[in-house]
């Protein structure tokens, strides 16, 4: 994968460690992956890391002691946030209907929301609109 390109559809197992490294909040050894998820295997964990270095889904960030031996220390190239988004903008770039527009996915998502919710995310949107629409104005989008 090219450097700054990021893949959402990820196998069950990249994502699981991915999540254990977004709740631990800060860089992990492979030992205390296995530790934030129990239901990895050191040997699943390692192997994983490898294809996740080399996909640029995490990097290493430190190098810490664990017993009596030293390892890396890895934390994600994107955001939990960045990784949701990038999942829900790929299957919506990917639709099979033209009839789902962006305001049809923003009314979905507001829609079981209260008043107070949706007021503000109706004037962050109206800010985001406004911003884009100079954006175009300028030319650079």
């Amino acid at each position: 994968m090219e450097k700054g390109k990021k893949e959402f559809h990820l196998p069950e197992r990249e994502v699981d460690i991915l999540y254990a490294m977004w709740n631990a909040g800060r860089p992990l050894m492979a030992s205390e992956i296995t530790e934030v998820n129990e239901e990895l295997k050191l040997a699943t964990v390692h192997t994983t890391l490898k294809r996740m270095l080399k996909k640029n889904l995490i990097e290493v960030v430190d190098f810490a002691k664990s017993g009596n031996v030293f390892g890396r220390c890895y934390q994600p190239t994107l955001s939990l946030q960045e990784f949701e988004l990038g999942k829900i903008s790929s299957e919506f770039k990917n639709k099979k209907s033209t009839d789902i527009t962006a305001s049809n996915l923003v009314a979905a998502l507001l829609r079981d929301e209260d008043n107070g919710t949706i007021q503000e995310e109706l004037d962050k949107l109206e800010k985001m609109i406004q911003e884009k629409r100079e954006e175009i104005l300028k030319g650079d989008g």
